[in-house]
């Protein structure tokens, strides 16, 4: 079942829903695995666990968790290639990464820097910050 979340990290306080969580008892400490339910195509799916660093999906639900023993895998539920998982490796290496990260964004952006627009990725088809960014003034 889909939980929420709420994790202080240094300043910032991160909030966020993730789809299942489950407690894994291998070994003497057990793991947390994060399961997060995809819909997409398979291809893509797998494409999204070839470099745990590009993923940030993943690293941040990690980052809403207080556990170093963590696995991630996205469950990917089709009609075409039934259900198949895809582990995401080096998750807390990701998570680790993502904190570093967005510690820096924000001390930057505290001292005054100003965040450059990336406008990448179909999201900005769709993004309801589009105006902020103004993408379609781009040259």
């Amino acid at each position: 079942a889909e939980t929420s979340h709420t994790q202080s990290i240094g300043s910032v306080t991160l909030f966020g829903r993730i789809d299942r969580t489950d407690h894994v008892h291998q070994g003497p400490d057990g793991q947390v695995l994060v399961v997060d339910y995809k819909t997409e195509p398979l291809a893509k799916t797998r494409g999204r666990v070839k470099e745990p660093l590009e993923d940030t999906q993943m690293a941040f639900y990690a980052a809403l968790l207080p556990h170093d023993t963590l696995r991630g895998m996205y469950v990917n539920v089709g009609e075409k290639d039934g259900t198949k998982s895809c582990e995401q490796l080096h998750l807390v290496d990701a998570r680790d990464a993502l904190i570093e990260g967005l510690l820096q964004d924000v001390e930057a952006i505290t001292d005054g820097a100003a965040l450059p627009a990336l406008g990448e990725g179909v999201a900005c088809d769709f993004c309801d910050a589009r105006g902020l960014c103004r993408k379609d003034f781009w040259i």
